[in-house]
Order: structure tokens, then sequence, then C-alpha cells
């Protein structure tokens, strides 16, 4: 996520990436300098645990947890979207094999056997009882029920006779039917539904967009807030070791990982159970 955050910073786009590494780097940095250069690096020092507020030598204190700690929350989360990724893709995916692979089509009064890509518009093709119907249609001859529950979720075939249109993936129920092709390929109705799922997972909910407006208003913000907050604390004179610690908790505190993760894991998740 470095090598995301220094990307958009790049591009102009400020995102919560921005603001965990810039608070990740300096916990890191921070603690680096004061194991090395500060007091906390010391033979014998000890941190003890206290309820109470009080303000610290920061030279003394090492945030390593923190840097540690948010780092592995970010790409915890960025693994379980990954996963989701995967299982939506491995619906749709299957989504997209249910259609036939190959389909009999009547030319000059013969059935002859070929893969459903060399199907075209007005091509005229039989469905056996058993197979799958190879794409939209509308009946020409034959009287059959077509199990449509792939599509409809009715779990009774619906009887159809010349002129019912059938769609393609349904499965043949009954008799022999001979379909004339009316949409192929990227028109038929699976096609246009694989094809709204994978626009759903591709592109961006009304609340992710939200997020992402949110994020180029209140990431600038934050910086400006943590440079105040390092110019305050050193204009009163408490040093760089106080004021440093003070813009980092601003930084560290202000980043909403949440709300750059929970979106898009909710969209892949619910795509892929729509799939």
């Amino acid at each position: 996520f470095h090598r995301a955050a220094w990307t958009n910073a790049r591009h102009g786009a400020a995102t919560m990436d921005t603001l965990v590494s810039l608070g990740t780097l300096a916990a890191f940095g921070w603690s680096v300098w004061a194991l090395f250069f500060g007091d906390a690096g010391m033979t014998g020092m000890r941190h003890g645990f206290e309820f109470t507020v009080a303000r610290s030598d920061g030279a003394s204190n090492i945030y390593l947890e923190a840097a540690a700690g948010v780092t592995a929350f970010i790409l915890a989360g960025r693994y379980f979207e990954a996963r989701s990724k995967r299982t939506a893709g491995a619906a749709l995916k299957a989504l997209l094999e249910l259609g036939a692979k190959d389909v009999t089509v009547l030319r000059d009064g013969r059935e002859t056997r070929v893969p459903v890509g060399q199907l075209a518009v007005g091509d005229r093709f039989v469905v056996r009882p058993g197979e799958k119907v190879a794409t939209d249609g509308t009946v020409i001859e034959g009287n059959s029920a077509v199990d449509a529950s792939m599509l409809t979720g009715e779990s009774v075939p619906v009887e159809v006779a010349p002129g019912d249109s059938v769609t393609g993936a349904t499965v043949n129920a009954g008799g022999r039917l001979v379909v004339e092709a009316t949409r192929i390929g990227a028109d038929t109705q699976l096609a246009r539904m694989a094809t709204l799922v994978e626009d759903a997972q591709n592109g961006k909910a009304a609340a992710q967009r939200l997020a992402d407006r949110i994020s180029a208003v209140f990431v600038p913000i934050v910086i400006t807030l943590a440079l105040a907050t390092l110019g305050y604390w050193l204009g009163t004179g408490e040093g760089w070791s106080a004021a440093f610690t003070a813009a980092v908790a601003v930084l560290i505190i202000a980043c909403p990982c949440a709300l750059g993760l929970a979106t898009p894991t909710a969209l892949l998740v619910g795509t892929g159970r729509g799939a």
C-alpha cells in the first residue's frame, strides 16, 4: 500500500493509503530514531503500564507496535478483499459456463453438430429432450416444457409451443424443439446477466464513490492538521520530540481504514452471492 499511496500522490489523488503510509512510516521512523539516538534503546530501559494520562519524554518511547498493527490490519483487509474477488470471479465464471457448448443446426434439411460460436441469427437448431437451449430464440416446431429455474427460480417447467420465446442455457425437459436463433453471443440474456454482474464488481457503488470524494478532502485536511500540530508544539517551546510525537498521533489516529476496506469488500461479496 506504500507503493499505491506513492502512485496516487504523484497523480494528485489523495486516498486512505496516503494517510496509512504517512502514519506508519512516521511511527516507524520515529521508533528507529528513539532506539538508536534517543533513550528507548538504553540498557535496562523499561516501559511501565499505567492508566494515568501524562506527558512523557518522546525520545524514550517507541511506536513499532502501532506501525506493525496498522500495517497488519490493512494487509488483512486486502487479503479478505482479494479472496472475495476470487470467490466472486469463480461465481461469474460458473454463470458464463451455464450455456451450451455445441448445437445441432438444421442446414439444407440435415442436422449438423457445430460449436455454439458458429451459430448465427436466423439459424434453426434442434433441442432434444434433456439438452440445453443453445441461445435465445423462438420456437418454430414442437411442444415441450422448458426448465427455466436457472433464470427465474421457478421450480415447475414452463410449457412452450410454436411462437413462444426461449432463453439460452435453459433446459428442454420434454419433447423435441426446433428453435430459430434471435440473439447470439453478447446479446443473449445470459451474457447480459454476466455483464451486469461484472460491471457491478468492476464499478464503484455510490457509497464507495462517496468515500473517495471524502478521502480527497479529508486526507489533505488531516495532513494540514498534523503540520499545524507540529508547528504549534514547536511554537510553545516543547521541542522536536514532543512536537513530532503529537503530529504522528494525529496522522495515525485520523486514518479510518475501515472506510476504504468495508465498501469494496461488501460490494464484491454481494455481487458474488448474486452471481
